[in-house]
């Protein structure tokens, strides 16, 4: 068998989908930790201490201005798309690995497919005069992807009422066209409530224009419960209003997302819990109108 006469890296079919196929910045992003992972131990020598750093098989070092300027990408895109990988259950943090403004991650190889001739965690470069393999390995363990909150990549056994919410759930995302797998449903319907989930597709419907990756917003969402944070800014925005209008303060400029004292320049999130949002607010009007107050004494 002669030598494949180039170098190449394989790509795992699982980012061989349009979904990631038509987002070059995601593209860019995984051919450079393609490119920095290897199936064996790494020494990376870390800058200005003369000290190394042992990467196990699949772990890459990144840094967010590193990989921008390697990949060609953003700042704010070598981060979102990180995180999207992340959420997806591709990539997982390395948390005992950390130097300087790095911090090592590593590619989960078991949220890959693993298909006849192919073991798991076939994702390393080329060598030059490789061999072709001839023996296959039987697929006696197909592991399903996208398992984010514990990489484990093994359908959760539901009960019969869960499973039949769990149908409803798939007939309606695929009523709506949401790009979202069965079995982060089915994983979904294991760990919260119907009503909890209902409620957060409902919000994904109304951004659906807006949100590019329908499962890793709802992962998100799900986790740090997106409709109660809603409902919090809609109260504290609701409370600005009143407050404005009662207490006729011209000097309070409101945003969709939060508020602005414009003679000092303080914002106030409408993300805040509401009674701190309040006791804030309270404080700053009280605060002002006291020196206002003063100020007209001196004139006087």
């Amino acid at each position: 068998m002669s030598k494949i006469p180039f170098f190449f890296r394989p790509i795992p079919d699982e980012f061989l989908t349009h979904e990631f196929l038509d987002d070059p910045s995601m593209m860019c992003l995984i051919i450079w930790i393609i490119k920095r992972i290897s199936l064996h131990p790494q020494k990376i020598p870390l800058k200005n201490s003369g000290k190394h750093l042992i990467l196990e098989p699949f772990e890459f070092m990144y840094g967010r201005e590193k990989c921008a300027q390697d990949a060609g990408i953003s700042l704010k895109n070598a981060r979102t798309r990180l995180g999207q990988l992340i959420g997806l259950g591709y990539v997982q943090e390395v948390a005992s690995k950390r130097a300087s403004s790095y911090s090592v991650y590593r590619l989960v190889t078991e949220a890959f497919r693993q298909q006849e001739g192919q073991q798991s965690g076939q994702l390393k470069g080329q060598q030059s005069g490789h061999k072709r393999e001839t023996k296959k390995k039987e697929n006696k363990n197909i592991k399903e992807t996208f398992n984010v909150a514990t990489n484990n990549t093994v359908r959760p056994s539901l009960s019969d009422k869960q499973k039949e919410e769990l149908s409803v759930l798939l007939a309606y995302c695929q009523d709506k066209n949401l790009q979202i797998f069965e079995v982060s449903l089915a994983r979904w319907s294991h760990n919260y409530a119907i009503d909890h989930i209902v409620a957060h597709i409902g919000l994904l419907i109304q951004k659906q224009d807006k949100i590019r990756k329908h499962e890793a917003w709802l992962e998100r969402a799900l986790k740090e419960n997106y409709l109660e944070k809603d409902l919090i800014v809609g109260k504290n925005r609701e409370f600005a209003q009143n407050f404005q209008k009662n207490k006729r303060w011209s000097d309070l400029k409101i945003t969709k997302v939060y508020c602005t004292h414009l003679p000092s320049g303080k914002d106030y999130q409408f993300s805040l819990p509401t009674e701190n949002f309040q006791q804030m607010l309270i404080d700053c009007h009280d605060q002002y109108r006291q020196i206002e107050e003063a100020n007209c004494d001196k004139r006087v």
